[in-house]
């Protein structure tokens, strides 16, 4: 079975993904909104610019790749060659 044929045949597989799509994209927007830019890399105890950076990149990083697997998955071209090749 592949992705497509996956997400195709289970509607509660596409619900999860899309859930978790607008999780993580909700809590990137709580991180980007805790961070305080003025404090800089000044301190490293607690709540930081940096630390809050670094976990906004995390997060775009992951959503990127949710992003990537649904074009995969909706892309129809190239489309494999269905099995066992028919006789046109």
């Amino acid at each position: 079975m592949t992705l497509r044929t996956a997400v195709q045949q289970s509607k509660i597989l596409t619900f999860v993904v899309l859930g978790a799509f607008v999780w993580l994209l909700l809590t990137l927007f709580e991180v980007l909104s805790t961070v305080e830019f003025a404090t800089g890399t000044a301190s490293f105890v607690g709540q930081n610019a940096l630390g809050g950076i670094a976990g906004a990149m995390v997060l775009v990083i992951v959503l990127g790749a949710l992003v990537v697997l649904y074009s995969e998955i909706t892309e129809s071209d190239p489309a494999p060659q269905s099995w066992p090749p028919s006789d046109e």
